[in-house]
């Protein structure tokens, strides 16, 4: 009786498990790039839309309402005082973070009736690294509540919900504060943030003769 040579199930089982271990090692640096090109994208896009909310503040010396019809990406009345989709047809952008969701929008109230000195912001930035999370992922924040007093000199606040898709760390529609984290944490704190300073618009209004 003849044999042939081949493989045997325990010589096949070892290169499944050999060639599995190979592809599992290129597949997660590959995974990490699409993650951090998604990241990046975002981020240039949230710096196109704050430079689209200053032109539009020397336009009209204000800044617009949140949108709450993400197709239509025009302001709401009803939303001048709250968090809404990001207006961006009335700007000129794109609607969309880099994984295919539409940006959140919240302005400070004030600024959206109209543009002038002294003014307070309510909205506030929390820096994720002065307030860790913890190895469980468990956050806990030590911040004030932002009222009409307070003056953190933020006007706008646009930001994704990153690759889960929600609001992270009560970063919703509840209160004025949003947390911010410049490190991202995949499968635990992903929103992408970045905000708008009275100084940058009173300087880019002065800049351009719109101011006082």
């Amino acid at each position: 009786m003849k044999t042939y040579p081949g493989f045997t199930l325990i010589e096949m089982a070892i290169t499944i498990a050999i060639l599995s271990f190979v592809l599992g090692g290129l597949l997660i640096p590959l995974t990490t790039q699409i993650s951090q090109q998604r990241i990046n994208l975002t981020q240039q896009r949230l710096e196109e839309i704050k430079e689209a909310l200053l032109g539009f503040a020397i336009l009209y010396k204000r800044l617009p309402c949140p949108a709450s019809d993400v197709q239509l990406g025009r302001e709401n009345s009803t939303l001048c005082e709250k968090e809404g989709y990001l207006p961006w047809a009335v700007l000129g952008v794109g609607r969309y973070d880099g994984w295919g969701r539409p940006f959140r929008y919240r302005p400070e109230d004030e600024f959206v009736a109209d543009i002038k000195a002294n003014q307070n912001s309510g909205l506030e930035v929390i820096d994720h690294a002065k307030n860790p999370c913890d190895a469980a992922n468990n956050c806990h924040y030590v911040a004030k509540k932002a009222g009409s007093n307070a003056d953190s000199r933020v006007v706008a606040i646009i930001f994704s919900y990153g690759n889960n898709g929600v609001p992270d760390s009560g970063n919703d529609d509840l209160n004025k504060t949003y947390i911010q984290d410049l490190k991202y944490r995949e499968n635990g704190f992903d929103d992408v943030l970045t905000w708008l300073s009275v100084n940058i618009l009173t300087t880019r209004l002065v800049a351009v003769g719109k101011w006082p």
